[in-house]
């Protein structure tokens, strides 16, 4: 059914985005603070309450953009409490918005029983796009579509099995979550499911200044023993699908002409790994271990 457009204000200069008795489901950025769409922040702004998943970390995010709204907090522990308190707020005609920590609201993050809810009970709610790691990892992988989102692996147990199994099984590409404390044993599992050989590309802090993106093997990433930090994204690519080999020696060559050129070793790394989307990392190594050679 075809939404009504919003009503305005009085005031030119202000358009009013919200309507009573409506939810709103904001997408907020996933790093860079540059990414919060205007929209997303005008919602914050005049809803009457804002649903978050930990209002600790929305208290950060409304600082930084000037919002001064009530925060709830809403997460997979207390969705069921608070379900008839938001029906209350909507039949006393407030407005309300939900979001996550980063990212969309209801994709592997709280928002899914919300939505589920505002449709048994047929309350109006509008989504606001926003960044999505998801996304943002299977634009940079270059693997082909469609695409499987799992989110995060069951850490233990059946649930774990079957999961892998499910993944092992697919013929499409494939977009993981990890945390970095889950990040080496889950390529070893992985590794044993589908190979050391399978085709992967790496996200690291996505959007933020020391945003990574690294392709190679699952036996390739995990020979790196590296310690893991940061928001990860893992992508898995179909099989048989070959990635691109990475020319490192031209990698090198980009970098030390732009440090002849005045610029600092670091800063070249960075510029060099961003452009050719590469792991800084590796590209240092690389480098400092031609420079003892040489």
């Amino acid at each position: 059914m075809p939404r009504r457009p919003c009503k305005r204000l009085a005031n030119a200069e202000e358009r009013r985005w919200v309507e009573p008795g409506h939810v709103y489901l904001v997408g907020t950025p996933i790093g860079n603070l540059e990414d919060f769409s205007p929209r997303g922040q005008a919602v914050l702004r005049q809803v009457d309450r804002i649903l978050c998943e930990d209002t600790r970390e929305t208290e950060i995010l409304c600082r930084q953009f000037g919002i001064t709204r009530p925060l709830v907090s809403f997460h997979a522990h207390n969705a069921q409490k608070r379900l008839p308190l938001i029906a209350q707020w909507l039949t006393e005609g407030q407005s309300l918005a939900m979001v996550s920590d980063r990212g969309m609201p209801a994709v592997s993050d709280p928002g899914q029983e919300l939505v589920a809810f505002l449709y048994q009970h047929a309350w109006p709610f509008t989504v606001v796009p926003g960044p999505s790691a998801q996304v943002v990892a299977y634009a940079a992988s270059g693997y082909p579509h469609p695409y499987v989102f799992w989110g995060f692996l069951p850490n233990t147990g059946k649930a774990r099995a079957e999961r892998v199994a499910e993944i092992a099984a697919s013929a499409f590409t494939g977009v993981l979550y990890i945390a970095p404390h889950h990040m080496e044993k889950t390529l070893e599992t992985l590794a044993k499911a589908l190979g050391s050989h399978r085709q992967v590309t790496v996200g690291r802090e996505l959007t933020k200044r020391f945003e990574e993106f690294w392709q190679g093997t699952l036996g390739d990433l995990l020979a790196q023993e590296r310690m893991w930090r940061g928001e990860l994204v893992l992508v898995l690519a179909p099989p048989g699908e070959v990635a691109q080999e990475t020319d490192w020696e031209a990698c090198m060559r980009a970098v030390e002409e732009r440090v002849e050129a005045g610029e600092k070793t670091k800063e070249a790394i960075e510029y060099i790994a961003s452009t050719h989307r590469v792991s800084r990392r590796e590209l240092y190594n690389r480098i400092q271990s031609m420079r003892r050679n040489n």
